[in-house]
């Protein structure tokens, strides 16, 4: 297993305090809800400890079926806690939760900080954290944490770990897949965790309405200048009874297409304002185009939020894309 460095003072913050929250980022997907659900069962294994878990926007349906979901919760403790863990993303902003009252601030996260991180309160007051850019997943950093805490992986924490991993590699399919991510699923899976079992409930228990939103979005599907796209509108969510929740891995479909070196997934979330989803094969760099925008992720995978008519956010996108293109070659 690639070693991963944990200071002995990240160490210390977690086995020696004894109130916790630990909070992930909105609109959370499997690698947020599995990590701090399986560092929160294994911080309790090491005492009694007081651990409030946060999710801005609860557990996603596809994922409540992962041990003690039912602990997550969407509204911050009143009371100062001596640990404030941030995981899987990298600002406050991206928790939701501004209002968090720590002793202790600590990140634990595989995206790349934001340029002015260093200039910002939440960094210049963090106590410690395990931030390594090249880790497939948190769930990985999460999984290493809890071996240098000598924690045993039991059943519950292997389920939600390897559907933390299995989520952030595409279901081991995308470039971030590694042989390290490949032993640690292994050995998830000798702890106790069904892969087949996880894959149906991500992967094979879809709604009938996301289906139905899906096809519509599909036929709005598009390409041109090695960019693919689609688009999922508000009219389209209120048509289908459907939430943006619903179109989760929409992005994954125009990336299918062959002529395709960048996906775009754009998901009208209110009136002239829209989430996107970029996706690279591996030449471009979406994350620098995210970064652009005011968003941010990984090379392969990115996000932002622009406001705008349909039209003039996809002709800003494109030009940025079009330019990272012609950049490549």
């Amino acid at each position: 297993m690639k070693k991963t460095k944990i200071s002995s003072k990240l160490l210390n913050i977690l086995t020696r305090n004894k109130s916790f929250v630990i909070a992930g980022h909105i609109n959370p997907e499997g690698d947020a809800i599995g990590s701090i659900l399986a560092l929160a069962l294994g911080l309790k294994k090491t005492g009694r400890k007081n651990i409030h878990l946060l999710s801005r926007d609860g557990v996603p349906a596809n994922l409540k079926f992962l041990p003690y979901a039912g602990l997550v919760k969407q509204l911050p403790p009143k009371k100062t806690v001596d640990v404030l863990i941030i995981a899987d993303c990298n600002t406050l902003e991206r928790t939701g939760f501004r209002e968090v009252k720590a002793k202790n601030t600590v990140i634990i996260d595989h995206h790349i900080p934001p340029d002015n991180a260093g200039e910002s309160e939440l960094y210049k007051k963090l106590s410690a954290g395990l931030i390594d850019p090249k880790a497939a997943a948190t769930g990985m950093l999460i999984f290493k944490l809890l071996t240098a805490l000598n924690i045993p992986i039991d059943k519950d924490m292997a389920t939600n770990l390897y559907t933390a991993i299995l989520v952030d590699t595409g279901g081991f399919r995308y470039s971030n897949t590694s042989p390290e991510s490949l032993r640690m699923a292994c050995h998830l899976v000798e702890a106790g965790a069904r892969p087949w079992d996880i894959t149906k409930e991500l992967y094979e228990s879809i709604p009938y309405k996301s289906v139905k939103l899906l096809g519509l979005s599909l036929a709005t599907l598009d390409k041109k200048d090695g960019i693919a796209w689609m688009t999922a509108t508000r009219d389209m969510f209120k048509k289908t009874g459907t939430t943006s929740e619903d179109s989760e891995d929409f992005v994954d479909y125009p990336r299918k297409v062959k002529e395709s070196e960048v996906a775009v997934f754009f998901r009208e979330d209110e009136k002239d304002v829209f989430k996107l989803s970029l996706r690279s094969k591996g030449k471009i760099d979406v994350q620098k185009i995210a970064n652009s925008f005011g968003g941010g992720g990984h090379f392969a995978a990115a996000g932002c939020k622009l406001k705008g008519t349909l039209r003039d956010v996809q002709k800003k996108v494109f030009a940025e894309v079009r330019k990272a293109i012609k950049n490549a070659k």
